[in-house]
C-alpha cells in the first residue's frame, strides 16, 4: 500500500457529512500540484504530495482555532512545458487547467462551500497564471470567495501588486534554494528532504545520496523549456539543485512553518470578515 492523497479530504467523507459541514459554514482548501518528473531519484507526484501535505497540516492548525475545514481532492493536472520532454510529465494546456479549476470551484459553490483557499506547490508561470485566471472568473461569475494564496516572491514573479482581491498574501518562511548562486528548487535538497520525511517510499535514497549538485543559475533557467534539446542539455537528469544535501529535520521545520503561515493567513482573512 502506498500513501493516499485522499486521506483527510472530502473524498473519504459521505455526501451527508459534506452537506452538514457546509451547513455549518465550513471552508474548503484546494491543493494543486502536478504529475511531473522529479529527477531519477523520486516519483512523479512530489508537487501533489507537497500541496496535499501543506493542506492537511494547515487544516489541523485551523481546526485547532475552531475553523471547520474541508480539503477538496488534490488537483494534479497542471502545466509544465519546461519539463515535458521527460517521460512522466503530464502537462495540460493552460486553458484546460483553468477550466478544470473553474469547474471545481463551481461544484464547491453548488454545495454551499463559499470560501475556498487554493494551496499550490508547482511554480511554472503558465500554471500559476491559469490558477489566477480561473479564480478571477469564478469570483466574477458565481460570487464565490475563492483565493489563491501567494508569497511575496510569487507577487513579484507573477507581476501582481499584492492588492488583487483574488489573492491572499501569506508571510511564508524564507524560500529555500533561491538566494544561493546556484538554484536548488526542483527535486533538490528541500523537495528530496520533504519526501524523505513524509513519503519515504517514493525516494530512492541510495541514488539521491550519489547525485552531484547542479550548477544552474536563475539566468540559466530562462532557457528551460525553450526546446526539448535545450532542456535536456541544461538538466539531463531532470533536477536542478543538490538532492544529496537533503536534511529531513530542516524540511520538517520548513513545512510546518509554511503550513502555519498558510493557516494564519486564512484565519486572519476570516476574522476580518
Amino acid at each position: 500500500m502506498g500513501y493516499s492523497i485522499f486521506d483527510e479530504t472530502m473524498v473519504d467523507m459521505t455526501w451527508p457529512e459534506i452537506e452538514a459541514a457546509a451547513g455549518k459554514g465550513a471552508i474548503a482548501l484546494l491543493p494543486i500540484g502536478i504529475i511531473e518528473e522529479h529527477g531519477p531519484h523520486m516519483g512523479l507526484a512530489v508537487d501533489t504530495y507537497a500541496a496535499y501535505l501543506v493542506s492537511v497540516l494547515a487544516k489541523h492548525e485551523l481546526e485547532a482555532c475552531g475553523v471547520n475545514t474541508l480539503i477538496a481532492p488534490p488537483q494534479y493536472w497542471g502545466v509544465s512545458p519546461a519539463t515535458w520532454v521527460f517521460p512522466g510529465t503530464f502537462s495540460v494546456r493552460p486553458e484546460t487547467m483553468k477550466a478544470v479549476i473553474y469547474d471545481i470551484l463551481a461544484s464547491l459553490k453548488r454545495w454551499k462551500l463559499n470560501k475556498v483557499f487554493i494551496i499550490n506547490w508547482h511554480a511554472d508561470i503558465k500554471h500559476c497564471q491559469a490558477i489566477l485566471e480561473a479564480v478571477k472568473e469564478a469570483r466574477r461569475d458565481m460570487a464565490i470567495d475563492a483565493f489563491y494564496l501567494v508569497s511575496e516572491f510569487d507577487v513579484r514573479r507573477l507581476r501582481l501588486t499584492g492588492k488583487e482581491e483574488y489573492i491572499l498574501k501569506q508571510q511564508s518562511p524564507p524560500m529555500t534554494g533561491i538566494s544561493e548562486k546556484y538554484v536548488d528548487i526542483h527535486a533538490g535538497s528541500m523537495e528530496t528532504a520533504v519526501m524523505m520525511k513524509y513519503f519515504p517510499k517514493h525516494v530512492k535514497t541510495a541514488l539521491a545520496k550519489k547525485l552531484p549538485p547542479t550548477e544552474i543559475t536563475l539566468e540559466d533557467l530562462k532557457s528551460l523549456g525553450k526546446s526539448d534539446e535545450a532542456t535536456r542539455k541544461l538538466i539531463p537528469q531532470g533536477y536542478f539543485g543538490n538532492p544529496a544535501g537533503f536534511d529531513t529535520g530542516a524540511a520538517e521545520e520548513y513545512i510546518k512553518a509554511y503550513a502555519k503561515a498558510t493557516a494564519d493567513c486564512i484565519e486572519s482573512y476570516l476574522k476580518s470578515k
